[in-house]
């Protein structure tokens, strides 16, 4: 029934070649681009198998109603706390799909990238571990046509490996905010992110 609802998929060869040549799991960068909520039912329904990283609400009955909705689809939650940290290591050890929404304000523990053309404080943790576990990362959402949604998943993006840490962290989370760029630009009608 889900993926009736998928007009059309573009790019599923690039997933499917990460997760073979992947030494673990693959990072699924999403951004709040038309409904990624649904691009995380629809890659469970299509045989991936998805944890993904959420921050608990302030409303309580909308936490409560947001998990389930995930759950009842097959997507793992994992809480943004210390012990998800461990969690989500085991994700990228395992054959599996980490799921990461990376539009968000980084607040003091960002690092500043340009974004739209200003700097804007970004997490780096996309980068970080995609670095560490030498795991690839897609961009990866769903946006509607009419009433349908087309699932995109963009090729991997080229991270830089200089030895330099510090530096290729900048670079590849550059790197990933460029490809939420890219996608905002072909459907900003359809982004939906709060803060300045």
């Amino acid at each position: 029934e889900l993926l009736s609802l998928t007009k059309r998929v573009e790019g599923q060869e690039h997933l499917e070649k990460a997760m073979q040549h992947s030494p673990g799991g693959v990072i699924a960068l999403a951004s709040h681009m038309g409904s990624w909520e649904y691009m995380g039912a629809w890659l469970v329904a299509s045989g991936f198998p998805l944890a993904a990283v959420g921050k608990e609400q302030p409303d309580a009955e909308i936490n409560r109603l947001m998990l389930k909705l995930r759950i009842d689809t097959g997507i793992k939650h994992i809480a943004r706390t210390g012990r998800g940290n461990r969690d989500i290591i085991k994700v990228l050890n395992s054959k599996k799909l980490l799921g990461l929404i990376a539009d968000q304000n980084g607040g003091k523990s960002g690092i500043f990238v340009p974004f739209f053309g200003k700097l804007a404080s970004t997490f780096k943790g996309p980068a970080q571990l995609a670095m560490k576990k030498k795991v690839p990362i897609l961009l990866v959402g769903a946006v509607l046509e009419g009433y349908d949604y087309v699932a995109k998943i963009s090729p991997e993006i080229n991270l830089v490996d200089t030895g330099d840490e510090e530096a290729d962290i900048y670079e590849n989370t550059y790197r990933c905010q460029q490809e939420i760029e890219k996608m905002v630009r072909q459907y900003p009608e359809q982004w939906l992110w709060g803060h300045r």
